[in-house]
């Protein structure tokens, strides 16, 4: 069934080579090639650099994709391969694991059925910011958890001014706001008070203000086909645009920044034995009382 398998770890994950190279083994053993993105550590390894391959066709090439590490490097992982929706299997070896499900231990017994075809996906959605400067466009970004417009260390307030389908929505102002996906649900947003929405339910995402200086300035939900657009009132030299927490850009006064749904998605491997309510229990540490 699979011709090709991406195992991707972070560049300065030294302790998870051995794993690497027993997940090579593994699909070797099966007929499947394994391949390995081309950066320092993997490069050290005498046996690991000759799998290892240019950035195009370690994007292009696999039918399979194996990241190794916690949330954040599966959010890197995904928006890598988003155009593809290649089915990505998380192995857990962060903190949380909302979307890395499998434990290292147990990984392999589940790589076996999912290379017998015995697996199922969750879709999930990402979203689309498009960055407008003094109407040109100046970066489009994809997201997988979420986009933060914030004020960096300020004490000042940040005001913005919101838009949803053209319409002027709201004035906010307050540290900044959180454009979550439902998968983004359970991360930087849940800290901030929105709520935790399945991502079964795919058809929408959150607008969510941060420490807003309004009481009657609440989380929405809104329907994924609404088209958000935010205009940046202040002027301070430190504002930011930042993508799942990872990518960062500077944005400053009179900026726009359009949020919508985008064609792209994530084609995340589940686990067979546990579902997303039993991971949200166990993460969160529910039902301990």
């Amino acid at each position: 069934m699979f011709q090709t398998a991406a195992i991707n770890i972070r560049p300065d994950d030294l302790e998870s080579l051995a794993f690497v190279t027993g997940l090579v083994q593994f699909f070797q053993r099966n007929r499947i090639r394994p391949i390995l993105p081309g950066y320092g550590i993997i490069l050290n390894d005498r046996n690991l650099a000759k799998l290892a391959v240019d950035n195009e066709d370690f994007i292009e090439k696999p039918d399979l994709v194996v990241v190794i590490g916690g949330d954040g490097s599966f959010l890197r992982t995904a928006r890598m391969f988003s155009h593809r929706r290649v089915p990505i299997f998380g192995i857990n070896k962060g903190q949380l694991g909302f979307l890395t499900e499998f434990r290292p231990e147990e990984a392999i017994d589940h790589l076996t059925r999912v290379i017998a075809g015995s697996f199922t996906v969750s879709q999930r959605v990402m979203l689309r910011a498009i960055l407008v400067r003094q109407g040109e466009e100046e970066a489009r970004m994809l997201f997988l958890n979420d986009a933060v417009i914030s004020k960096g260390a300020l004490s000042r307030p940040i005001k913005l001014n919101l838009e949803i389908n053209g319409s002027f929505l709201n004035r906010y102002s307050g540290d900044g706001i959180i454009i979550s996906t439902a998968t983004g649900s359970t991360a930087y947003s849940l800290s901030a008070g929105g709520p935790i929405i399945s991502p079964l339910i795919d058809c929408v995402y959150t607008i969510n203000p941060i420490c807003p200086h309004m009481l009657a300035i609440r989380p929405m939900i809104v329907p994924l086909e609404s088209e958000l657009k935010v205009t940046i009132l202040s002027d301070f030299e430190n504002l930011l645009l930042t993508i799942d927490g990872q990518e960062a850009i500077r944005i400053r006064r009179g900026d726009e920044i359009a949020f919508s749904a985008s064609d792209s998605g994530v084609s995340l491997i589940t686990h067979p034995d546990r579902s997303y309510y039993d991971i949200l229990r166990e993460k969160l540490g529910w039902g301990k009382i």
